[in-house]
């Protein structure tokens, strides 16, 4: 039997989240163009929602965050929320493997007014993150990239966020697939299940974090607080 206020019960509907959103995670029409013109401008419609992108800015606010990495930048929508969410002087140092995507990200950022709090970098999530080094340790890291490449992000989160900083990662249900052993060989996500179970083990260690849970939005959000 389903415990009583779980989306089993059907209260999860359409005009309720639409209340919700309109009411908590409000956008600024910036914003709002970022997302509304992602596709227009040749990107994939696979940012966040303002539904996570306020989240995004809740957690970075809840620890007062100076210093943010991201790793996938696509649009700049997620860059906005955790930026918006420094003070003067913070900094997000955003990493988007796509030139193209970097370059309308670029654009993007300055349209919301936010340049002066986001870096850029283009190039794989892997070499450039050493590259960061230098500027930490961070107050928080948001995954939302390559799922083959999860576990390498997670460990070198969890190497260079400081204590009581947050690792968060985003789709982490897998699209539905995390669960499943049973995924044909070409299954577009067969090769992502395995890096995947692997960063959210990572979160769970307690030896390296003091708390790990998943928000289920609708992608699932992983967020573990460094030890």
């Amino acid at each position: 039997m389903a415990h009583q206020g779980t989306a089993e019960t059907g209260y999860r509907t359409a005009p309720l989240l639409d209340f919700v959103t309109r009411t908590i995670a409000r956008e600024e029409p910036a914003l709002r163009d970022i997302r509304e013109t992602t596709e227009a401008k040749g990107l994939p419609a696979i940012s966040v929602g303002p539904d996570e992108g306020r989240l995004l800015h809740f957690l970075a606010s809840a620890c007062g965050a100076r210093k943010i990495v991201e790793v996938g930048t696509l649009a700049g929508y997620s860059a906005c929320w955790l930026a918006k969410a420094l003070p003067e002087g913070g900094m997000l140092h955003t990493i988007e493997y796509d030139p193209k995507h970097a370059k309308v990200a670029k654009e993007n950022i300055g349209l919301a007014g936010l340049t002066a709090k986001v870096t850029v970098h283009t190039g794989p999530g892997m070499a450039v993150l050493p590259t960061l080094e230098a500027h930490g340790p961070f107050d928080l890291v948001f995954i939302d990239a390559d799922k083959t490449g999860y576990e390498g992000y997670a460990r070198w989160a969890s190497n260079n966020v400081r204590s009581g900083g947050f690792v968060i990662c985003d789709n982490a249900y897998l699209f539905g697939n995390l669960h499943r052993d049973d995924l044909p060989k070409d299954h577009e996500d067969k090769p992502k299940v395995a890096p995947m179970r692997a960063a959210l083990s990572l979160l769970a260690d307690e030896s390296l974090f003091s708390s790990c849970a998943m928000v289920p939005t609708g992608e699932g959000m992983a967020v573990a607080v460094r030890r």
